[in-house]
């Protein structure tokens, strides 16, 4: 999974151990009663962002808007 996000572009990022996501693609990120963050894609599919990956996630979605 490293290999793959060297080589993927700067709007992809790991979002958990299994999975890594479009920037460009994410719609809105909520707070689950789980207390992850889940972020609603375009195609309306649900990626849970794990803890570990929270604070970055938020931080590259907000540079994003700037």
């Amino acid at each position: 999974m490293y290999e793959l996000e060297k080589l993927l572009p700067q709007n992809f990022m790991r979002v958990s151990k299994s999975t890594i996501i479009n920037l460009d693609a994410v719609y809105t990120l909520t707070r689950s009663l789980t207390g992850n963050l889940i972020a609603f894609h375009e195609s309306y599919k649900q990626v849970y962002v794990s803890r570990r990956y929270v604070k970055d996630t938020k931080r590259r979605l907000e540079s994003r808007e700037e």
